[in-house]
């Protein structure tokens, strides 16, 4: 890690990229860089989550996430009702390896417009290449740890579900993660442990805040905060973005069920 003269920066994470590729022991651990040891995680207890959606402090329908766990393999199901032009619809299916979450195919839908597809094709070390229906020329490298824009949620859960005390204050969790047609080093901001009121749902609670910090390439210039809740597994308990017009959206967790027992994915 570089420092500069006389300056403080941020302490950062690398979960995956080209210089410093996650070390995994094959025990349910997740190496945050070469010269770390590895760092144990666990999944989120499958379950229904439903979130109040809002948007510009405008209250919609109930949005739901499914999240499914059985054996080595998940499903992650999301559906964000949106006025006027119908639901948002996300799905995300893969397995679980030694780095954690492994998405194999992850697709969107944006009310009635046709389904968008991003293939991840992984080899036994969790590397591979991915495909997408949108730009089928664009093919690049993944590497271990690589996920998609929703599954990374259930990533960092599982990390603190492992170690709590991982990510202080200041420090920046670097994750490669995909959406329907790229491949970007998304970097968060953690702002720490903290027990307040930022889930209004839930009231005083220790939650975790993490920050998507800017991305140059990012048409879109969202800026994005996640305060995950230690009572949920560490899974969202509120997500907010604030889009490039100035738009505010928000999911703000309501209530949590457990799977069916008679309900298949």
């Amino acid at each position: 890690m570089t420092r500069a003269p006389k300056k403080k920066i941020e302490k950062q994470t690398l979960s995956s990229n080209s210089q410093a590729k996650a070390d995994a022991d094959g025990s349910g651990n997740l190496g945050a860089n070469g010269d770390q040891t590895g760092v144990a995680f666990k999944l989120p207890e499958s379950g229904i989550i439903y979130y109040d959606t809002y948007v510009d402090g405008q209250q919609y329908q109930t949005g739901e996430i499914d999240w499914l766990v059985e054996g080595n393999s998940y499903r992650l199901y999301i559906n964000i009702p949106y006025a006027f032009v119908g639901p948002f619809v996300f799905e995300s299916r893969g397995s679980v390896d030694s780095y954690g979450i492994a998405p194999s195919i992850y697709w969107t839908q944006r009310g009635t417009k046709t389904p968008r597809y991003s293939r991840f094709d992984r080899n036994e070390n969790g590397e591979g290449q991915m495909f997408f229906s949108e730009k089928p020329e664009f093919t690049p490298k993944i590497l271990p740890g690589t996920q998609d824009r929703f599954s990374l949620l259930f990533q960092l859960a599982s990390l603190l579900n492992g170690d709590s005390k991982m990510d202080e204050p200041g420090s920046i969790r670097s994750i490669p993660v995909v959406d329907y047609n790229t491949l970007e080093l998304w970097n968060f901001k953690s702002y720490g442990e903290s027990l307040s009121d930022d889930i209004p749902s839930m009231g005083k609670t220790v939650n975790r805040h993490y920050a998507l910090m800017q991305r140059e390439n990012d048409p879109y210039k969202r800026q994005v905060d996640i305060w995950l809740a230690k009572d949920l597994e560490w899974l969202p308990g509120r997500i907010r973005s604030l889009e490039s017009n100035g738009r505010v959206l928000e999911l703000v967790f309501k209530q949590k069920n457990p799977w069916p027992s008679t309900q298949n994915p």
